[in-house]
Protein backbone atom coordinates (compact mmCIF):
# COMPACT_ATOMS: atom_id res chain seq x y z
CA UNK A 1 0.00 0.00 0.00
CA UNK A 2 1.49 3.62 -1.15
CA UNK A 3 2.33 5.95 2.13
CA UNK A 4 -0.23 8.51 1.15
CA UNK A 5 0.67 10.52 4.71
CA UNK A 6 4.36 10.03 4.40
CA UNK A 7 4.40 11.61 1.07
CA UNK A 8 2.22 14.79 1.82
CA UNK A 9 4.08 15.09 4.81
CA UNK A 10 7.46 15.24 3.20
CA UNK A 11 5.77 17.93 0.74
CA UNK A 12 3.95 20.39 3.65
CA UNK A 13 6.62 20.11 5.94
CA UNK A 14 8.44 22.95 4.77
CA UNK A 15 5.51 24.87 5.01
CA UNK A 16 3.63 23.49 8.28
CA UNK A 17 6.16 21.37 10.17
CA UNK A 18 4.73 18.39 12.03
CA UNK A 19 4.67 18.51 15.76
CA UNK A 20 5.30 16.13 18.84
CA UNK A 21 2.26 15.86 21.08
CA UNK A 22 0.75 13.53 23.31
CA UNK A 23 -2.09 11.41 22.35
CA UNK A 24 -3.81 10.13 25.57
CA UNK A 25 -5.53 7.66 25.04
CA UNK A 26 -9.17 6.84 26.97
CA UNK A 27 -8.75 3.89 29.28
CA UNK A 28 -11.10 3.59 32.27
CA UNK A 29 -12.09 5.53 35.12
CA UNK A 30 -10.95 5.21 38.84
CA UNK A 31 -13.13 5.24 41.23
CA UNK A 32 -12.70 6.32 44.44
CA UNK A 33 -14.00 5.48 48.11
CA UNK A 34 -16.35 8.78 48.07
CA UNK A 35 -17.67 6.88 44.72
CA UNK A 36 -16.20 9.72 42.00
CA UNK A 37 -14.67 8.76 39.39
CA UNK A 38 -11.03 10.03 37.52
CA UNK A 39 -10.95 9.49 33.88
CA UNK A 40 -7.40 6.86 33.06
CA UNK A 41 -5.31 7.43 30.05
CA UNK A 42 -2.80 5.94 28.12
CA UNK A 43 0.07 8.74 27.31
CA UNK A 44 1.98 8.03 23.90
CA UNK A 45 4.22 10.19 22.47
CA UNK A 46 3.14 11.08 18.35
CA UNK A 47 4.00 13.07 15.37
CA UNK A 48 1.22 15.42 14.06
CA UNK A 49 0.49 18.25 11.05
CA UNK A 50 -1.91 20.29 12.50
CA UNK A 51 -4.25 22.91 9.89
CA UNK A 52 -7.22 25.36 10.45
CA UNK A 53 -10.67 23.66 9.74
CA UNK A 54 -11.49 23.97 6.41
CA UNK A 55 -14.85 25.03 5.08
CA UNK A 56 -15.72 21.30 4.17
CA UNK A 57 -14.73 20.39 7.17
CA UNK A 58 -16.80 22.95 9.21
CA UNK A 59 -19.83 21.62 6.94
CA UNK A 60 -19.25 18.67 8.46
CA UNK A 61 -19.18 19.26 11.61
CA UNK A 62 -21.63 21.48 11.44
CA UNK A 63 -24.69 19.67 14.07
CA UNK A 64 -21.98 20.03 16.70
CA UNK A 65 -23.03 23.60 17.25
CA UNK A 66 -19.66 24.55 18.94
CA UNK A 67 -18.47 27.94 19.53
CA UNK A 68 -15.05 26.88 20.09
CA UNK A 69 -11.27 26.97 19.26
CA UNK A 70 -10.77 24.06 16.74
CA UNK A 71 -8.10 22.26 14.57
CA UNK A 72 -7.87 19.80 11.99
CA UNK A 73 -4.92 17.02 12.98
CA UNK A 74 -3.60 14.48 10.98
CA UNK A 75 -2.28 11.52 12.53
CA UNK A 76 -0.61 8.42 11.68
CA UNK A 77 -2.87 5.62 12.55
CA UNK A 78 -6.78 5.34 13.71
CA UNK A 79 -8.23 7.24 16.19
CA UNK A 80 -11.90 7.26 17.79
CA UNK A 81 -13.48 10.11 18.74
CA UNK A 82 -16.29 10.77 21.79
CA UNK A 83 -19.35 8.97 21.59
CA UNK A 84 -21.32 8.70 24.65
CA UNK A 85 -24.09 6.33 23.53
CA UNK A 86 -21.45 3.80 22.73
CA UNK A 87 -19.45 4.81 25.39
CA UNK A 88 -15.97 4.89 24.25
CA UNK A 89 -13.59 7.87 22.88
CA UNK A 90 -12.77 11.10 24.92
CA UNK A 91 -9.50 10.70 24.04
CA UNK A 92 -7.20 13.46 24.15
CA UNK A 93 -3.77 15.31 22.40
CA UNK A 94 -1.94 18.09 24.47
CA UNK A 95 -0.17 20.94 21.82
CA UNK A 96 0.15 23.76 21.58
CA UNK A 97 0.10 24.14 25.33
CA UNK A 98 -3.48 22.38 25.69
CA UNK A 99 -5.42 19.64 25.62
CA UNK A 100 -7.58 19.19 22.89
CA UNK A 101 -10.54 16.38 22.75
CA UNK A 102 -11.13 14.49 20.00
CA UNK A 103 -14.37 15.12 18.34
CA UNK A 104 -15.22 14.25 15.07
CA UNK A 105 -13.47 11.91 13.06
CA UNK A 106 -13.28 13.59 9.47
CA UNK A 107 -11.40 10.67 7.29
CA UNK A 108 -10.05 7.50 7.62
CA UNK A 109 -7.85 6.04 5.13
CA UNK A 110 -6.36 2.19 4.59
CA UNK A 111 -7.58 0.61 7.49
CA UNK A 112 -6.86 3.14 10.02
CA UNK A 113 -3.34 3.95 8.14
CA UNK A 114 -3.78 7.99 8.97
CA UNK A 115 -6.67 9.68 9.98
CA UNK A 116 -7.94 13.52 9.90
CA UNK A 117 -9.80 14.42 13.34
CA UNK A 118 -11.48 17.29 14.47
CA UNK A 119 -9.93 18.17 18.15
CA UNK A 120 -11.61 21.05 20.20
CA UNK A 121 -9.45 23.40 23.07
CA UNK A 122 -10.19 22.43 26.52
CA UNK A 123 -10.52 24.63 29.14
CA UNK A 124 -7.77 24.05 31.71
CA UNK A 125 -9.15 23.61 35.42
CA UNK A 126 -6.73 26.58 36.51
CA UNK A 127 -8.68 29.00 33.50
CA UNK A 128 -12.21 27.96 34.70
CA UNK A 129 -11.64 29.00 38.24
CA UNK A 130 -10.99 32.90 37.44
Amino acid sequence: MINVFGIAGKLTVPVNPHLTAQLLIADGYEVADDYSTTPQHITLDIRIEVQAMSSSDLEQIENMNQQSDMRAVYIIGGIKALNRPLQYGGDKMVFYGSEWLVTQVLEEWGDGTWSKVAVTRQINQSQDSR
